[in-house]
């Protein structure tokens, strides 16, 4: 029988609604699923708060996430002084942050299906708070240098890649089922909001070089998140029997997602808008000083960024429709036209009003697409397929991160980003057109 927690069930980069046919999926007991139901109407939008394990979960997200923010502006800027602004060593430190996820996270999603979760993300967040302990030494003692950066960079990844697909499956958990998409759009919220606070808080350390005092606060996010998932009570998930090693699980995984239709293309949209969308982030420090003229606007425009990807991941759980790929689709078109707005300007009012616009549809496309995998998969296969999202995700930002890094090299950052929105335009176009022969069978 599978988990739930305390409360009939009890408490990601957001996370999201299940099958609703499913009751056992949902955290349901059986007994207590209405049979013969229907997919029900969405839930309010503050209806997971309820349950005390998912405030937990949230609030330890809330606080780990600020941390986070903090540490990666001022990882960028600390990079920035270190290499005298060279776009492709900023590429080379998202490319050790997230290559992780990309290597790792399918062997993780297997873990997260076999293991206990909650013991997981514990020992994850433990790791982040070693190594950022390490950094902010290193920094304060001015013996850190390129290359050790991108070793810390890489462990603290390989903690984010194994963290992913269990963080994703205990906020499943964590909810019954009509409160899954009031979770995953409260947990989409709360990164967004960090992505305002954070980099506001670490605006004056990066201004002032105080990168170690960035370093020393995510530890001590990382060190009460993993208290407070601690203190979260949620039965122990038990994993089905299962025959095959390793690869043949992850295959599995792939496989489903592959049945559980719009499962696939989804996956695809979410691997295109990051690749080419999301990779944006890593030539945002050279556009704020070569074009803008002022490097401390890099700090706001991730702030407001996050103010308009905060509106989107909210939108989704206020919306009474349930996401489509078709919208999601139209959701990368707009991205890319507003893409394509900030890399022509040399304001800093258009510039600071495009990325509001950007930052809404990115996090509306990658909310309401997480909801869309998480409402048709299984239970037992829920840590793979959520891993497939999270390579899909942040395993291709570092991929995308090199390419756009060194094609900015020679052709500008305008340029590099104006031919980046291109694809995402013709992509959600292309994808709009296809969309609702997948829609169609998975309503």
């Amino acid at each position: 029988m599978k988990s739930h927690a305390e409360e009939s069930l009890g408490a990601n980069p957001g996370d999201a609604a299940l099958n609703p046919a499913d009751s056992v999926a949902m955290g349901v007991p059986s007994a207590q699923a209405p049979k013969g139901s229907s997919p029900v109407a969405r839930p309010g939008l503050f209806n997971a708060i309820r349950h005390r394990a998912f405030r937990l979960l949230f609030i330890s997200f809330l606080i780990n996430q600020t941390g986070f923010w903090i540490s990666h502006i001022s990882l960028q800027g600390l990079t920035v002084e270190l290499t005298h602004n060279d776009t492709r060593q900023s590429g080379f430190l998202f490319f050790a942050l997230f290559v992780p996820a990309f290597a790792f996270a399918p062997i993780a999603g297997v873990v997260a299906d076999r293991l206990d979760r909650k013991r997981i993300v514990l020992s994850c967040y433990l790791s982040v708070a070693i190594l950022t302990t390490v950094l902010a030494w290193l920094t304060n003692a001015g013996d850190i240098s390129p290359s050790m950066l991108l070793v810390i960079a890489f462990g603290m990844g390989t903690a984010f890649a194994f963290s992913g697909p269990a963080s994703m499956a205990i906020a499943a958990n964590s909810v019954p089922r009509d409160d899954l998409s009031s979770a995953v759009s409260l947990q989409s919220a709360a990164n967004n909001l960090t992505r305002v606070v954070g980099p506001l808080l670490a605006a004056p350390m990066v201004a002032t070089s105080r990168f170690e005092i960035s370093f020393t606060l995510y530890a001590a996010a990382a060190t009460v998140a993993a208290i407070l998932t601690a203190m979260m009570k949620i039965e122990r998930y038990a994993p089905d029997a299962e025959e095959g090693g390793l690869f043949a699980r992850i295959l599995g995984g792939f496989e489903h997602a592959k049945k559980k239709k719009p499962a696939l293309p989804a996956l695809l949209t979410v691997a295109t808008l990051s690749f080419f969308g999301v990779s944006h982030v890593v030539l945002l420090p050279a556009f704020a000083q070569d074009v803008l003229g002022d490097p401390s606007m890099f700090a706001w425009i991730v702030a407001v960024t996050g103010v308009g990807a905060m509106a989107g991941a909210l939108s989704v759980g206020r919306s009474s429709r349930a996401p489509t790929l078709r919208g999601a689709a139209l959701g990368v078109a707009a991205f890319g036209l507003s893409l394509g707005l900030f890399a022509a300007t040399r304001s800093i009012v258009l510039a600071l009003v495009s990325q509001l616009v950007l930052g809404y549809f990115y996090f509306a496309v990658m909310t309401g697409l997480q909801t869309l995998i998480q409402e048709v998969v299984d239970e037992t296969k829920r840590g793979r397929v959520m891993s497939l999202f999270q390579v899909c995700w942040a395993g291709l930002i570092p991929f995308g991160s090199l390419l756009l890094g060194y094609l900015a090299a020679p052709l500008g950052a305008p340029t590099t980003l104006m031919a980046a929105a291109g694809i995402c335009v013709i992509y959600g176009w292309a994808m709009a057109w296809l969309a609702p022969r997948w829609d169609r069978s998975h309503g």
